[in-house]
């Protein structure tokens, strides 16, 4: 798409935009690993769920995937260029899903 918006070039905006909310989105995955200064000790802190570096690192890969322009699969090869895109996007919102729920039920069995 060709074009500008405002004085300001879409396709610039656009992957300036994506860059940002990528990096939002990392953030918020890397936060999910937090780890509590002076926090519970005993039967508390084996009841806070923290996520593991593993499954943040396959997060925050999954993140690079989907905004990166390189891919396994060249998104030209429809429709499997964009199948792959959707799969990793799938997992990841499953995945954030996931880490979700279990953060929830820890915090709610902790005292």
């Amino acid at each position: 798409m060709d074009g500008d918006l405002g004085g300001v070039d879409i396709t610039a905006a656009g992957a300036a935009v994506m860059a940002v909310g990528a990096i939002l989105l990392v953030v918020g995955i890397l936060r999910l690993r937090g780890r509590r200064r002076g926090g519970p000790s005993g039967a508390a802190a084996q009841a806070f769920y923290r996520t593991s570096t593993g499954k943040i690192v396959a997060m925050v890969i999954a993140v690079i995937y989907i905004v990166s322009p390189v891919d396994l699969i060249p998104d030209v090869f429809l429709p499997f260029g964009i199948v792959d895109d959707a799969t990793a996007l799938t997992w990841l919102l499953f995945a954030l899903g996931q880490e979700y729920t279990r953060r929830s039920r820890s915090q709610r069995r902790a005292p």
